[in-house]
């Protein structure tokens, strides 16, 4: 029953999180544009102080600070749930374009696989939707590392897979993986990307995932754009 609701829970989730921004985009229009000011100049290095961003934003919630050089600087959030983040902003106000959060389940210290969610939306630019042009092979072999910052150390990630997600969400699982290893778990995700790449991943792997809404021109409800990175 345990591993049941280890897997029922996080996709419920995800049809939430997909539905939650679609149902909603007249709501899109009206929220602050304060929190696509993170981008400054924390972006140009890795001297990421969480202590100083709980500070400005008021918020003991951020664990993490994730970077894309050039394309993405953003606060990571994390509480005891997945839903409290998907309609409040960084500083806790109640904002329809909620903030970006690492699952609450995740353990920066010792998992091996974390996973970090946020919203994207066809009518704004928010910071996630920048994942969409890894399918795109130029993009991808350009931007290879994304950074996870955190208060003990920098985490380097080697991008290894990205492609839309339209109905198999066993990517969002951390211990049970069903007939297959972490490893072998790991390498089917791989083989699904739509830029193939020669990053190895397999038992001793520890990767992160990033996920968001994707709009494309897909028959299907729910979609999301991952973009999976290996630490190197």
């Amino acid at each position: 029953m345990k591993k049941k609701l280890e897997i029922i829970i996080p996709i419920l989730l995800l049809i939430y999180l997909a539905a939650i921004v679609e149902v909603n985009p007249r709501y899109l229009k009206e929220v602050s544009v304060e929190k696509n000011k993170v981008v400054d100049k924390v972006k140009q290095n890795n001297n990421i102080s969480i202590t100083e961003l709980r500070k400005k934003y008021n918020n003991q919630d951020i664990v993490a600070y994730v970077k894309i050089p050039g394309v993405l600087g953003e606060p990571i959030v994390q509480t005891t749930d997945n839903e409290y983040y998907l309609h409040h902003d960084i500083t806790k106000q109640d904002n329809i374009i909620g903030a970006n959060f690492l699952d609450y389940r995740n353990n920066l210290d010792t998992d091996k696989k974390l996973l970090i969610y946020s919203h994207s939306d066809p009518e704004q630019t928010l910071p996630f939707v920048v994942l969409k042009y890894y399918n795109d092979e130029k993009f991808f072999n350009n931007h290879k590392y994304i950074y996870l910052i955190d208060s003990n150390k920098v985490r380097k990630y080697e991008v290894f897979a990205s492609y839309i997600e339209t109905e198999d969400f066993d990517y969002v699982n951390l211990k049970s993986f069903g007939s297959l290893t972490y490893g072998g778990h790991l390498n089917k995700l791989k083989a699904k990307s739509y830029v193939k790449s020669d990053v190895e991943v397999g038992e001793d792997s520890k990767v992160l995932i990033l996920q968001t809404c994707s709009f494309v021109d897909i028959d299907a409800n729910t979609k999301y754009q991952l973009v999976m990175g290996k630490e190197v």
